[in-house]
């Protein structure tokens, strides 16, 4: 594995054969259809691996094809705190604000069209809040489960819940879940419902699929009209293609970045600083911490593998990584730590100091050793601990190849761990191979960060407490932590009014404190929104010294928050 210092030295060796690798990827696209530069703004950063298809609810669906294809019912914007009315003309529930109501009425915005001709209507919102969700596969299936009825008379859909309405997950939904086409979407099944990929998918957005080369790129291009241009919502998008690379690794993109290959990189780039200090490349801040804040990068353990089962081994295993190593020397104080609750800086008020400091963990190795003798863990001969029937522990670590950051973070937890005695090994293979084992639990450990930033904090305690457990975990719970008392409190402080604040601290209080000792998942440091642009083909970049205050990311579950008013402000250069 090359370190972060030989990896910095190395840049500069490689860039020439970097540069060639894109080329020919793109070039090897190329060879099927032709796109102008000056008209193709080229992004990467987000697709790993093969390009799975055209499936929303698949997980490692086409970049883009939320929120340049596919919309959703309302937008959110993190920065700002508010959500954005898009599909929907408005979105509330009825009666006095902060009442308690069962009954949420959704507008929906006259003359939008699917990109077949149809006109969108509110029956398909009722396909696809009620018709999909009934699916135990279904991302909301739970939410589902409290819906009395859903029913449209023209463009007003009523929504009428069995009890009190599950408030953090409804809002979180009507942000995030797109609205696909009830002709595409009719045969979806439960056991299909990942495998399933329309040939082309059938959209409310601004583009439309023009290519697909599964191992190389998507090519989105850009419709005649866009309903939101038509009614003066949102300028139209000035690129005529949107073209998203396969990655390589952190560096081809960053070389492809600097000569002009790209416009938008995603990828981390150590050394980020000297680029925007020359001038070479702009970030959303002009000076540290350059990026703004995305998600929690926890150490994700399978609760279902011995002897990760043990609550006790995995707080000594948290007690054991040297976060503060990670975050000086593989991002160079990028990145901060996280805290031992997980959740991110702009949720601090959730917090309770108290609980951390009673609860919390921090690097000790000392304090591992002995957590790890306390709670039975004998020292063999080699120097690691064994389980307690004696056999040996091999804990097998999971990043995707080409992340050279979680790659370099991955090292540096392989061995603070080791001077704990606890026996770990990387597992190397590409995006696919990460996503595929850590999906269906056939993992020991793995790096994750799939919680992003949203509208509230309910969506770390869903994703780190969810239940049912099924064999395929797509979007939740991936360590598998089967604790029926948290699940219980989740769904309660998804029913508790988002300004009923006391009420709402003293249930997350309790879930941080389940989070500290039975360790669940291990938070280790705040990732940052990796973004990089060039503009020798395109300006007028979100930026926080100018109004264009949005979100510069191509990432999935970003252009429906502001992302997308990212390709409607840019301009030819």
């Amino acid at each position: 594995m090359v370190s972060r210092r030989k990896l910095a030295v190395s840049i500069g060796v490689v860039a020439v054969a970097a540069v060639s690798l894109l080329a020919a990827s793109w070039a090897g696209a190329s060879s099927k259809a032709s796109y102008p530069r000056q008209d193709s703004l080229i992004t990467a950063g987000t697709q790993w691996g093969t390009i799975a298809g055209f499936n929303a609810y698949g997980g490692n669906y086409a970049t883009g094809m939320v929120g340049l294809v596919n919309e959703t019912l309302l937008r959110f914007d993190p920065l700002k705190d508010t959500y954005i009315n898009w599909l929907a003309k408005s979105a509330k529930f009825t009666g006095k604000p902060g009442a308690v109501s069962k009954t949420f009425i959704i507008k929906v915005r006259p003359g939008i069209k699917w990109s077949d001709g149809k006109a969108f209507t509110g029956k398909d919102v009722v396909f696809n809040i009620f018709t999909l969700g009934k699916h135990a596969t279904a991302s909301w299936n739970v939410l589902w489960q409290n819906l009395k009825s859903v029913k449209a008379k023209g463009d007003t859909v009523t929504v009428q819940f069995k009890k009190t309405p599950n408030y953090d997950q409804w809002f979180t939904f009507m942000y995030t879940n797109p609205m696909v086409s009830p002709t595409q979407y009719a045969g979806i099944t439960d056991s299909t419902w990942t495998s399933f990929s329309p040939t082309d998918p059938i959209g409310t957005g601004p583009y439309k699929l023009a290519s697909l080369d599964a191992t190389t790129r998507i090519v989105w291009q850009k419709q005649p009209t866009w309903w939101a241009a038509k009614a003066k919502l949102s300028p139209s998008p000035a690129p005529t293609y949107i073209i998203d690379l396969c990655n390589d690794n952190n560096t081809t993109a960053l070389s492809g970045l600097l000569t002009g290959l790209l416009d938008l990189d995603n990828n981390y780039i150590p050394g980020i600083n000297k680029y925007v200090a020359s001038g070479a490349m702009q970030t959303y801040f002009p000076g540290a911490p350059y990026n703004l804040p995305a998600n929690t990068a926890w150490l994700t353990p399978n609760t279902k593998h011995v002897p990760l089962n043990d609550a006790k081994f995995r707080k000594a295993l948290a007690e054991s990584i040297n976060v503060d190593s990670i975050v000086n020397n593989d991002y160079h104080n990028l990145v901060t730590k996280a805290s031992a609750t997980g959740l991110l800086k702009v949720w601090d008020k959730w917090i309770n100091k108290s609980l951390v400091k009673k609860f919390g963990f921090t690097f000790n190795t000392a304090k591992a050793k002995s957590d790890l003798a306390a709670a039975g863990y004998k020292t063999g001969s080699d120097g690691y601990v064994v389980n307690k029937d004696g056999s040996k522990i091999n804990l097998k670590i999971a990043v995707p190849s080409g992340w050279s950051d979680w790659e370099t973070a991955e090292g540096l937890i392989v061995n603070s761990a080791k001077a704990a005695g606890i026996h770990i090994t990387i597992d190397v293979g590409d995006f696919n191979h990460y996503q595929l084992q850590r999906n269906a639990g056939q993992f020991d450990l793995v790096v994750d960060n799939t919680y992003q930033i949203s509208d509230n904090p309910f969506v770390y305690f869903n994703g780190l407490f969810h239940l049912p457990i099924i064999g395929t975990q797509t979007f939740a719970n991936f360590s598998r932590y089967n604790n029926a008392a948290a699940w219980k409190l989740v769904l309660k402080l998804d029913r508790t009014p988002l300004g009923a604040t006391a009420a709402r601290k003293a249930i997350m209080s309790s879930l941080e404190k389940f989070e500290m000792t039975d360790v669940p998942n291990i938070p280790m440091w705040y990732n940052g929104v990796w973004a990089q642009t060039q503009s020798k083909y395109w300006t007028n970049w979100p930026s926080s010294t100018s109004s264009r205050k949005y979100i510069p990311a191509s990432w999935r579950g970003y252009l429906n928050m502001t992302a997308i008013d990212m390709y409607t402000h840019v301009k030819k250069a």
